[in-house]
């Protein structure tokens, strides 16, 4: 049996990217808060799942703080195979000039990113004002994140703000994907193989080492080359087909990748491919249930906005969970700081959009 997916529509991948950055925007709340549960995210440690275990064992009050955190952060997942498959979908079938390609991802994403950082940096200095005796803008941080150098230098992927990890992970995708799509376009799904299984063996024979450095290959472009090379397969093919097999394999691989360091390394991969067979039977409710839609749609529309702003503007909410560790007042803490990021997200987009406008326009 073989699930067949007509390929996915723009509200489809809005509709999917939303449901992504509620995981995400959720995660990245309840993830730090104490006592902390912790994440099999970027590094694999078979403890975590038992202090999710045991969290959810002695407080079932807080099973959406647990899932959350230790869940959340797969949404991430949705948006590198999107570009990926995204990408796929548009220069598959023609020609692909590596210069403009790379000046459209500069324009669409970059000036939107250090646009961003503007609004970080005067919000810091406002800050900075109020408590002068606490650091609050950590400029060697913002410049290696700037220059799109974060993840290979030792200790400041996560910094200044931990969601920014991925700026310098998608341009290196964009760097790197004209090769991808070259090589694959002459070789076949052979070349895709060989790419996946070396990044496979690459994370699982040196990324112990990097992390005693404070690098770590998930930071980088290499720790995701399977679910890359994923979203070029699918997009290349006349519909997405999915065995069912491969789907139980698949659930299988993932349950076991809670406790097994090998297994957990093709999590990435095969929670996507859960997903994407699981997304066929979340279309069909959708259709019966259009404010839904609407709902999700709307997130997935600004989630790049979302990701961005996020994890600076939870701070606040963030210190009123942590002073009265009560689990219903961190689900509130955190539904407020959601609708407050997305609000900012939202105008944010807007500011961003009107800003190219003007700049077209004197031009």
């Amino acid at each position: 049996m073989t699930i067949e997916i007509n390929h996915f529509s723009k509200e489809q991948t809005a509709i999917l990217k939303g449901v992504g950055i509620l995981l995400i925007v959720l995660h990245n709340f309840f993830h730090n808060l104490t006592p902390v549960i912790g994440e099999n995210e970027f590094s694999f440690s078979n403890e975590i799942f038992w202090n999710f275990y045991r969290t959810l064992q002695a407080s079932p009050e807080n099973v959406l703080r647990a899932l959350f955190s230790y869940f959340g952060h797969y949404g991430v997942q949705v948006f590198i195979f999107f570009s990926s498959y995204g990408l796929t979908r548009k220069y598959y079938q023609k020609p692909l000039i590596i210069s403009q390609f790379l000046a459209n991802r500069i324009n669409k994403i970059y000036f939107s990113f250090l646009l961003c950082v503007v609004v970080y940096i005067l919000l810091g200095l406002v800050k900075a004002e109020f408590i002068p005796d606490e650091k609050v803008l950590y400029w060697d941080s913002l410049l290696w994140k700037v220059l799109l150098v974060s993840n290979f230098t030792p200790g400041q992927a996560l910094m200044p703000v931990g969601p920014w990890w991925f700026m310098p992970f998608i341009f290196q995708l964009y760097a790197l994907y004209p090769w991808l799509l070259s090589r694959y376009q002459k070789q076949g799904y052979k070349f895709l193989i060989l790419v996946s299984l070396t990044a496979i063996l690459l994370e699982s024979q040196i990324n112990a080492y990097l992390i005693t450095r404070h690098l770590n290959i998930n930071y980088t472009v290499f720790g995701y080359l399977p679910l890359v090379c994923l979203g070029l397969f699918f997009a290349s093919q006349d519909k997405i087909k999915i065995p069912v097999l491969s789907v139980w394999i698949s659930l299988l691989l993932f349950i076991l990748g809670n406790f097994n360091m090998y297994a957990w390394i093709f999590s990435n991969v095969v929670l996507t491919i859960i997903a994407l067979a699981a997304s066929t039977t979340l279309f069909k409710f959708l259709l019966h249930h259009a404010y839904t839609a609407q709902f999700l749609m709307f997130f997935g529309n600004i989630s790049f906005y979302l990701f961005m702003v996020n994890g600076f503007l939870r701070t606040p909410f963030h210190h009123i969970a942590e002073i009265y560790h009560c689990w219903w007042i961190d689900n509130l803490a955190a539904l407020a700081s959601l609708l407050f990021s997305s609000l900012c997200a939202y105008y944010f987009s807007r500011l961003d959009k009107q800003l190219r406008t003007a700049f077209r326009s004197t031009s």
